[in-house]
């Protein structure tokens, strides 16, 4: 009897094992679990055990932001005020470090320009924001390391230092720079004079 009991606690463990096993670390799963934070949040999708989606704020600007899953495997996901929760865990925002904080109202919402650009495509992977321009990117760690950006304003980015090589000029999010033949070849960028957003 209780070589069967262990049996079927080892087959029930296995199912759920079987079941979480798309938000563990390390795996590439997209499939996003349940929770009301659909309901004002898009693009959401899993990558090594975290939830990253943007969530709509209170007053109605997107936020990217994301959750490690293994904390939130008894509580519903909710999205509070742009932010993933789930029971008493709270996440964190994606792409404003040292940024300025809620009180300037997430993309779109101030008048500056500002640049964040992010490791990885999606607007995913380390991420750093620019208000000025950086005529040499070999100071920082994203040098020729950029896959994905999103703006304030209008920028101008370069493939060489100081603003040489072949250069483009945004104003609307990108992606996926591969798109656009810059993907890893950013060494510079700077805003573009009255190209602000209002």
């Amino acid at each position: 009897m209780l070589i069967e009991t262990l049996a079927a606690m080892t087959m029930m463990s296995g199912g759920l094992s079987q079941e979480a096993a798309p938000y563990a670390p390390g795996g590439q799963e997209r499939v996003a679990p349940r929770g009301d934070y659909r309901d004002s949040c898009s693009g959401a999708y899993v990558n090594r055990g975290r939830l990253y989606a943007d969530c709509r704020d209170r007053r109605g600007n997107i936020r990217g932001t994301s959750i490690e899953l293994n904390r939130c495997s008894d509580y519903e996901i909710r999205n509070d005020n742009g932010l993933l929760v789930c029971g008493p865990h709270r996440g964190t925002y994606e792409g404003r470090p040292g940024g300025g904080g809620d009180d300037e109202g997430g993309w779109g919402g101030g008048r500056r320009n500002e640049i964040t650009v992010y490791r990885d495509a999606l607007y995913r992977g380390a991420s750093t924001s620019f208000r000025g321009a950086m005529p040499n990117l070999r100071e920082t760690d994203f040098n020729d390391n950029i896959s994905s950006m999103r703006f304030r304003g209008t920028w101008e980015v370069c493939t060489d230092a100081y603003f040489r090589g072949t250069c483009r000029t945004f104003s609307d999010d990108v992606w996926n720079l591969q798109q656009h033949g810059m993907n890893d070849r950013i060494s510079s960028l700077r805003p573009v004079r009255g190209g602000g957003r209002r």
